[in-house]
């Protein structure tokens, strides 16, 4: 269960963060005048690419970075690994779905997706933290009672 949990909130991170970086790139288009955005819309298959991508983006996650146990240094080869499979993975939809049709807009993809990918780390780290500090007042709670 803590890994479909682990799943979930990866995806939603992922995908939120996906839509938060187009949004941020439609602002900066806009506000430097580029005309051929004005009837910028979202389809239902953009949307739903952007869901199957966070979603197929968090199994790497969960299979591969679950496990703390291990040397510091194989953790963050295996982070790197992780990100560069990351990257394939958004590249490849990317390319599919059409999010970008020249170097310009692949640029922008690769941009978003270092950003969100830093962006779901910190919000990551900062979640594990929150429970941790919540889960060490309750065991403090259950001692200060006996």
């Amino acid at each position: 269960m803590n890994k479909l949990k682990l799943w979930f909130t990866q995806t939603m991170m992922i995908s939120f963060a996906i839509l938060t970086g187009i949004i941020i790139e439609g602002l900066v288009y806009s506000i430097f005048g580029r005309d051929d955005l004005a009837s910028f819309s979202l389809s239902w298959l953009q949307l739903l690419s952007i869901v199957l991508t966070g979603a197929l983006c968090s199994v790497p996650t969960v299979l591969f970075l679950t496990d703390t146990d291990i040397p510091r240094k194989k953790y963050i080869v295996r982070i790197a690994f992780h990100c560069l499979g990351l990257y394939l993975i958004v590249s490849l939809f990317g390319w599919i779905f059409r999010w970008f049709t020249n170097l310009g807009g692949f640029i922008m993809v690769t941009v978003i997706f270092f950003l969100v990918y830093v962006f779901v780390w910190t919000v990551s780290i900062w979640l594990y933290k929150r429970d941790d500090k919540k889960i060490n007042m309750a065991l403090d709670d259950i001692r200060d009672e006996e």
